[in-house]
């Protein structure tokens, strides 16, 4: 009886974890209100402005291979017969897809990061978390580590 108990609660908790993957759309720091008036200056924006393009088609292709990966890996769990090695494989290439769209966008964030003085970030932090308490970010985060690729992707 306690392994039924223990494989319903593993069929319950799986499909449930996956689908709470955070899957926040909020402008990029650069775009968003928190940003205004951190008096960025021309060469400021002009460099955000170029990383942001350097980065844009892998983090649109990294956010295909991720969607893909998700739509593989929930294919394995709506089968009739659940076929373990290719449910593996699935839960590996989703891992490796979300590591590789992370590390991308970390990347980014921080070249970002680097084109700011220390007060405008500062201030941009501190916004950041004036907007997590009135409900404007996610998690408490500043807005460039709440950037989903998915965002970015799409601005032209």
């Amino acid at each position: 009886m306690s392994s039924r108990i223990w494989l319903v609660a593993i069929l319950t908790a799986v499909p449930a974890a996956l689908w709470a993957q955070p899957r926040t759309v909020s402008l990029p720091w650069w775009d968003n209100p928190l940003a205004s008036g951190l008096t960025l200056t021309d060469s400021q924006r002009t460099r955000i402005q170029e990383i942001v393009r350097e980065y844009r088609d892998q983090l649109a292709n990294l956010r295909t291979e991720t969607d893909q990966a998700e739509a593989a890996l929930e294919a394995v769990f709506n089968d009739e017969v659940v076929d373990q090695r290719r449910g593996t494989a699935a839960i590996d290439r989703l891992a490796r897809t979300r590591a590789d769209l992370t590390r991308a966008v970390s990347e980014m964030t921080l070249k970002l990061r680097a084109v700011l003085t220390p007060q405008q970030w500062q201030e941009l932090q501190r916004r950041g978390e004036e907007g997590a308490r009135g409900g404007r970010a996610a998690g408490g985060a500043i807005p460039s580590l709440t950037l989903t690729p998915r965002a970015t992707s799409n601005k032209k």
